[in-house]
């Protein structure tokens, strides 16, 4: 569930209050407080599952009765109470301490460390760019990063931060050859995109493989590197990490407790770049570490302005630019580009559009392509909507889609009779060209929540279609499951913004939500523009897209201003 369709109060969030009350009582608290103890603590609760680390207090006497409670601790005397209130901020415990250990971590984490002389240094970095691709702040992130252990890498579509730690991924190796790198990023969706991206662009600065001989041949999840069980939240403590340069792709997707988790690990002597942008839409879990972290690490930050795939998508890339900047003019209408479509939000319309892009992928089906080309198919477009629930959300538009593309399945590729057999969802029938996203982490199978397969015919030994199987992408080849073996997954024809976070797709239909909805913030509006590679529909009323671009997604918390206290600069404005 995105944060903002989470209900203010839900059944946890009052059943929490109500055990925060009785064990105020049972353990001796002030009966006249009982009331104040029980509505903060479903508040926080409740903001914690909205993406808040804290929930902000304004009265002084009920801050004095929280205070006063034996159920609440308060900074910096805490020790294991199950809510912690922190000057005017009550927290859950476990994300105080999550918050407080990653603004220690990062401070002491940003310093210098020198990988070699500074004429050595440059010479390799100046040695990775040739004349016509000259770029300071590329060039200024890599001369960071091989001087510092702390790394912030910032930009949008199109600047080149995949190229740039193509670049670091080389220079490293050849200032520090026995270095031990890893690369990562918080989803295996990401992760996979990373490692292919990488591979892609270290071809270039590495021709003879080499250096490439050095490096991992894959990226990994988060949690994996980390050692941590990746289903449910993160405990502060992870596995020591002896890398000695751990890159993060993606790190506007980190949440406070696995981003805390991350610096914690990261050993005496290592290295930690977070690549990610900071306009994106934050963690579904509390926090916005990444734009916090941007806005508030100092020197440590450096921000990629110029954009190389400005001939490929001018378009998506000029549109992107004004809702990301819509802030600083507010009174200034957007520019509409030619090449972006703009629709009333109809769902039959919308489905209409999906149908026609699938019509790539039953082709492909059908000529019985390889795996791999099937797969390449289902990428290249997607509905994404920013609701998952209600008429334009991702739940009854992909219903619609499957209607539909089981219909011109069933006529057209003769699904086998094992088609209806699932172990996970018995209710849901299986047919080739099916578009699944898998929602649970099945580590035993190498399948993690939000891992998109695709449904195809297996070949017997004649050649004929035989039972069905899953297929998913795999660093070398495609992985293939058969249907029974299946996790609970869901189909995934639409997905939610939040959900396409780590991915890119050629094409992109973004659905938003009716006018005034919350969901419509400038943060999900610019996500959603920016996971078109080259062509972008938006399906929405003719005004929400603008008045999106002038409501900025706020995450309570106080991660800037304490890296700033460490500091004793100025508190960064929100």
């Amino acid at each position: 569930m995105n944060p903002a369709e989470a209900k203010p109060a839900g059944r946890v969030a009052h059943a929490f209050g109500d055990a925060m009350a009785r064990l105020h009582e049972r353990v001796g608290g002030d009966s006249s407080g009982r009331r104040v103890v029980e509505r903060w603590a479903r508040q926080s609760w409740s903001d914690a599952e909205a993406g808040h680390v804290c929930t902000e207090l304004s009265d002084d006497a009920e801050c004095r009765q929280l205070a006063s409670s034996p159920v609440v601790d308060v900074a910096p005397d805490v020790h294991e109470a199950a809510l912690v209130l922190d000057g005017d901020a009550l927290y859950l415990h476990r994300l105080w301490r999550a918050e407080t250990l990653l603004a220690a971590r990062v401070a002491a984490l940003d310093a210098p460390a020198a990988l070699g002389k500074g004429a050595a240094v440059g010479d390799v970095v100046d040695s990775l760019f040739e004349p016509a691709e000259a770029d300071e702040a590329q060039r200024a992130a890599l001369l960071r990063a091989l001087g510092h252990r702390l790394t912030l890498l910032s930009g949008g579509p199109g600047t080149g931060k995949t190229t740039t730690l193509a670049r670091l991924l080389v220079a490293f190796a050849r200032l520090a050859p026995d270095a031990r790198v890893a690369f990562a990023a918080p989803t295996g969706k990401a992760a996979a995109r990373l490692g292919q991206s990488l591979s892609d662009q270290l071809a270039r600065f590495d021709p003879t493989g080499e250096l490439r001989a050095r490096l991992p041949r894959a990226g990994t999840t988060l949690h994996r590197l980390l050692g941590l069980r990746a289903n449910g939240a993160a405990p502060i403590a992870a596995m020591p990490l002896d890398h000695d340069l751990v890159i993060v792709d993606e790190a506007s997707m980190l949440d406070v407790e696995i981003a805390a988790a991350l610096v914690a690990a990261i050993g005496a002597n290592g290295r930690l770049v977070l690549a990610g942008d900071r306009d994106q839409l934050a963690s579904v879990e509390a926090g916005a570490v990444f734009a916090d972290l941007c806005a508030s690490a100092g020197g440590a930050t450096v921000q990629l302005t110029r954009n190389h795939r400005q001939k490929d998508a001018a378009h998506i890339v000029e549109l992107a630019a004004q809702v990301r900047d819509a802030a600083g003019a507010p009174g200034v209408p957007l520019r509409w580009p030619a090449a972006i479509g703009r629709f009333r939000a109809d769902p039959a319309a919308i489905v209409d559009d999906a149908l026609a892009a699938w019509a790539e992928v039953r082709e492909a089906i059908e000529a019985r392509a390889a795996p791999a080309k099937v797969l390449a198919a289902c990428e290249r477009h997607r509905v994404l909507t920013a609701m998952r629930e209600g008429p334009l959300g991702s739940v009854a538009l992909n219903r619609r889609i499957a209607v539909a593309v089981r219909r011109a399945a069933g006529t057209k590729t003769g699904a086998s009779p094992s088609a209806t057999s699932t172990s996970a969802s018995p209710s849901v029938q299986w047919y080739a060209g099916r578009l699944v996203l898998v929602t649970v982490n099945r580590p035993a199978l190498g399948l993690f929540n939000g891992d998109v397969g695709v449904c195809l015919p297996a070949m017997n030994a004649e050649g004929a279609p035989d039972a069905l199987v899953v297929a998913f992408a795999g660093a070398e080849a495609p992985r293939l499951f058969p249907v029974a073996q299946m996790p609970t997954c869901e189909d995934a024809w639409a997905m939610t913004v939040h959900k396409a976070q780590g991915s890119e797709f050629e094409s992109v239909a973004l659905v938003l939500a009716p006018p005034g909805h919350p969901l419509n913030t400038r943060e999900l509006v610019y996500t959603g523009i920016t996971r078109a590679r080259s062509r972008l529909a938006i399906w929405s009323e003719a005004d929400v897209v603008a008045q999106a671009a002038l409501s900025r997604a706020s995450r309570r918390g106080r991660l800037a201003q304490r890296l700033v206290a460490q500091r004793g600069d100025a508190i960064p404005p929100r």
